[in-house]
């Protein structure tokens, strides 16, 4: 048995969850074995138990909650969270507060309440591992080293599938243009925020939690090759980065490993693909999206919760053909300038600022729709 197979058998799927999707829940469930799974929304909850246990799972849950209820209840070492949006906030404070390890795949939990789920972390003494390609190559780049030695984190971006056109061009994308991806595969919520660069934004957000940096020390550069995931300038002026061919295997592995790097060959990378490296200066003001992100930052206490939170219903409605591509930024600037950001920090405030910002979003999308010029209602 080879070295990698050795390590890879100290891996067990103890648990797998899904929002809605059944039948690959179910269909994942025969493959692995699980003990335990959950499903958020099933279409028949009494059907769904029953072809559960039929494959010999355990422990199902299912309904509102039904992902933090397994996170809190099940036994498992590490919490892979890869749950879209702000519903990941709750299973990852579950796993933290059992001092589990949670490798965090999912940008919004940290964005919506970064300060109270570090607290949970800090207090329970639980870890997390970002999963995320440009926090995991930011998170390897800082192993061994000092925060107080950090000039600056560049944070790559491909630059999406629209880099360089104008505003009279984006305002007729269409939806599968914005699907469409040059780089990674991704579901339609992370694909459209690629193609706005709020993703760049939420990941600014992010890294200001996760690393305890300034927002001043942080910049996002484009970086068409996508083989640099992510670098660090330190006060003397040298840089670390982290190089490979694009290809999320490898974070994961990365994050389920650690504090080991384990030897394997999912992800090869060829010298060849190094030759030639291309940087762009990123103009904030010429994304509104990844501007509206920075100044939820600047703003602060539930801000970045209301930006988030508008913005998947901005890209939902994108996506369903309810609102344009330029109209994805008119919804964040409603909800930034309509919902109050005062916080006392608490779950309760957060989900609060959470919910009130999808109802200050959804108001926008009505008057979009409508014809009317949003905030005149």
């Amino acid at each position: 048995m080879s070295v990698a197979q050795e390590q890879a058998n100290k891996l067990r799927i103890a648990g797998l969850s899904s929002a809605s999707r059944e039948e690959e829940l179910l269909s994942l469930s025969e493959k692995f074995r699980p003990e335990s799974i959950a499903l958020a929304a099933p279409l028949d909850p009494v059907r769904f138990e029953k072809r559960a246990a039929s494959l010999g799972v355990r422990d199902v849950f299912t309904g509102v909650g039904a992902l933090a209820k397994q996170a809190d209840t099940m036994d498992y070492d590490v919490l892979v969270n890869a749950v879209s949006g702000s519903a990941g906030i709750l299973p990852t404070l579950a796993a933290l507060k059992r001092g589990k390890t949670v490798a965090l795949a999912n940008k919004e939990t940290l964005v919506a309440a970064g300060d109270l789920v570090l607290r949970v972390s800090r207090e329970n003494r639980g870890t997390i591992i970002p999963v995320d390609s440009e926090h995991s190559a930011l998170f390897q780049c800082l192993v061994g080293e000092k925060l107080e030695d950090i000039r600056t984190l560049w944070l790559t971006a491909s630059g999406g599938p629209f880099w360089g056109r104008t505003r009279e061009e984006l305002e007729h994308v269409t939806v599968s243009e914005a699907l469409s991806h040059p780089t990674w595969a991704m579901g339609p919520k992370n694909t459209v925020d690629s193609a706005t660069l709020f993703n760049k934004g939420l990941e600014v957000m992010e890294a200001v939690q996760l690393f305890g940096v300034p927002l001043s020390a942080i910049k996002v550069v484009r970086h068409r090759q996508s083989v640099i995931h992510s670098m660090v300038e330190f006060h003397d002026g040298s840089f670390k980065a982290q190089l490979s061919r694009p290809d999320m295997r490898l974070p994961i592995l990365y994050a389920l490993s650690y504090p080991e790097r384990w030897e394997s060959s999912l992800v090869e990378t060829s010298c060849s693909v190094l030759e030639s490296l291309h940087f762009d200066g990123v103009n904030p003001q010429e994304f509104p999206c990844l501007e509206h992100a920075l100044n939820a930052i600047r703003i602060g206490g539930a801000a970045p919760t209301i930006v988030s939170a508008a913005d998947e219903i901005a890209v939902k409605a994108f996506v369903e053909g309810k609102i344009g591509f330029t109209e994805i930024e008119k919804v964040l600037k409603h909800a930034l300038s309509n919902v109050n950001p005062a916080t006392d920090g608490s779950l309760a405030a957060t989900l609060a600022a959470d919910e009130a910002a999808r109802a200050a979003a959804h108001e926008a999308v009505k008057e979009i729709t409508a014809g009317i010029p949003v905030g005149t209602c």
